[in-house]
């Protein structure tokens, strides 16, 4: 299992991102959440297996959705798993 942490900048609130990123994450079979902050960027955390992470990852890079423009993405691999069971939108 991976587990990563995201901080995910741009225009990302307000334009259904957390929601494409939650629909990203469970087709691919992935647990964790994502929500917005208050200074405009969308925290996300993810865990599950390996290779399904980095797509998850690449997919959020690109922007998942037309509305979504991003400018920056911040990635921690984190060693321990908060042991989710399903991606929950925050």
């Amino acid at each position: 299992m991976k587990c990563v942490q995201m901080v995910v900048g741009g225009k990302v609130q307000g334009v259904g991102f957390r929601l494409s990123a939650a629909e990203i994450a469970r087709d691919l079979g992935l647990a964790g959440y994502v929500r917005n902050e208050a200074n405009g960027t969308v925290q996300v955390y993810v865990e599950g297996d390996p290779e399904r992470v980095e797509k998850f990852i690449n997919e959020i890079r690109k922007g998942p959705n037309r509305f979504v423009k991003v400018k920056k993405v911040d990635v921690v691999y984190l060693e321990k798993q908060q042991g989710f069971e399903r991606f929950e939108v925050r």
